[in-house]
């Protein structure tokens, strides 16, 4: 099947087990890609970037699977190309062995070697500066040589939630691609120093600017790895997924299906619905409709079934919702709370600095 680049691509398996094999993620991932008639280039570098910033074991699914990225290596090799080619990347928070965090207990060493495919982390490395095309928050962003001179780039997230960004799919696992200290999205950085005193303001969007801005760097992001003009996929393993906070608050359910497309916005916008989510109230979503990066409505994007050929329209992707949405928490000083309120809305991130900036400005605090 050759695809269409507006499109999305789903492959689904009936699945209630949350801890399945490694083969199960395997030949999810094998299966799917193996149903598209990739326009592979016949030389360069195919680079493969999971979502593994910090080295939890596979089963918590705070990572890409281990076993998915075997399934996509071993159809890629199938379709020709040579592991030598073939090239695992990510930019990382870097090994904590005292913890247990580390390459070996996340599964990715064992997997790589028993298939000669070398790991590169993408930490302090050589970088090239690409300009983002209608950049709000940066006009300029350092991504890594191993992913501006590649000849194909695949990104390979898997499907949990994020204290901050709601869902982490294809647009927040590209963070990995950037060098320190830019890649950290997440923090307050040199480039929103001038804000500092209105980044916990609330603003029309009903989020803090603070909040804002991190969701136009997400955009700036993509926007930037666009430009390259390098051919590139998003395969999203959604075997099982995972709610909280992204790291170690969360539960883990199983969803059975794995999403493929070029278009990271229409890919990231089925896979918070399959989530359980509303896509047009996910804030990094609405931001990359509204700048024209792709559409946030479901109903808006032809998904097709990798085994039949045929759309699936909102009633079949209504079969595979799980019994209740995978909720993204974040913290406050008395616990955590839903990003999402029951009416669809969106909570704030950092509650207690936002309502700590309406006390200082005379206003009442929000509640959740």
């Amino acid at each position: 099947m050759i695809i269409d680049s507006d499109c999305v691509y789903i492959h689904r398996l009936g699945l209630d087990d949350p801890e399945p094999g490694f083969d199960v993620y395997r030949n999810m991932a094998y299966t799917a890609l193996n149903a598209i008639d990739l326009q592979l280039p016949s030389e360069g570098t195919i680079l493969l970037k999971p979502n593994a910033t910090v080295l939890f074991p596979p089963e918590r699914r705070v990572i890409t699977h281990p076993g998915f990225l075997a399934g996509m290596i071993d159809a890629l090799v199938e379709k020709g190309v040579t592991a030598e080619r073939l090239l695992v990347a990510e930019g990382q928070s870097g090994e904590n062995p005292a913890g247990g965090y580390t390459w070996v207990g996340a599964g990715y060493t064992p997997m790589l070697s028993s298939r000669n495919v070398p790991l590169f982390v993408m930490n302090g490395v050589e970088t090239r500066p690409v300009d983002v095309p209608g950049g709000v928050v940066y006009q300029q962003y350092p991504i890594a040589k191993a992913v501006t001179d590649c000849a194909f780039f695949l990104n390979v997230p898997l499907a949990k939630c994020h204290n901050l960004c709601c869902t982490t799919l294809s647009v927040k696992s590209l963070m990995g691609i950037l060098t320190s200290p830019v890649r950290h999205l997440c923090n307050e950085q040199e480039v929103d120093q001038r804000f500092s005193k209105d980044l916990w303001r609330l603003t029309e969007t009903g989020l803090s600017l603070f909040e804002n801005r991190f969701y136009h760097k997400l955009c700036d992001l993509v926007a930037a790895l666009r430009s390259l003009k390098i051919p590139r996929l998003c395969v999203i393993d959604g075997v099982v997924g995972r709610d909280g906070t992204g790291f170690n608050e969360g539960t883990n359910y199983p969803l059975g299906w794995t999403l493929v497309g070029e278009n990271e916005i229409h890919v990231d916008t089925v896979g918070t619905y399959l989530m359980g989510l509303d896509p047009l109230h996910t804030p990094y979503l609405k931001f990359a409709a509204e700048r024209g990066l792709g559409a946030n409505n479901v109903d808006s994007i032809e998904v097709i079934d990798l085994t039949t050929g045929k759309a699936c329209g909102r009633k079949v992707l209504d079969t595979l919702l799980p019994k209740k949405p995978l909720m993204p928490i974040a913290r406050s000083h008395d616990g955590y709370y839903a990003r999402f309120r029951a009416d669809g809305s969106v909570v704030p991130w950092n509650l207690d600095r936002v309502n700590s900036q309406r006390q200082s400005d005379g206003m009442e605090i929000m509640a959740t």
